[in-house]
């Protein structure tokens, strides 16, 4: 019988900050043109991450129909399908991720 390996909490700890170092910026598709947005804030909570997009309220006025995180190669990461119609208010937009392993038992 083999011994199961136990994660530490600090590989847990390499993968969230990797996962986080890896976006670069952010793609939003408005009204069908893709504009390129920065990072706007990052929270490390745990083995959470969570990046937001700040769209103030000049900017992108319309139909916000997806958004995306991209390396910097402009390689999606993540895509999350919107519907949000825009106006001459503020937009933060959240993605959410949460770090965790499971161990193999074969």
């Amino acid at each position: 019988m083999r011994a199961l390996a136990i994660v530490q909490n600090r590989l847990l700890e390499l993968l969230r900050d990797d996962l986080s170092n890896h976006v670069a910026n952010a793609l939003i598709n408005v009204d069908g043109q893709l504009k390129t947005y920065p990072i706007f804030k990052t929270s490390i909570s745990g083995m959470k991450v969570t990046k937001y997009i700040y769209l103030d309220d000049v900017q992108s006025q319309g139909q916000i129909q997806a958004a995306s995180l991209v390396d910097s190669s402009g390689n999606a990461l993540a895509v999350k399908p919107l519907s949000i119609t825009k106006g001459d208010s503020g937009l933060l937009i959240a993605f959410e991720f949460e770090v965790k392993v499971e161990v193999s038992t074969t």
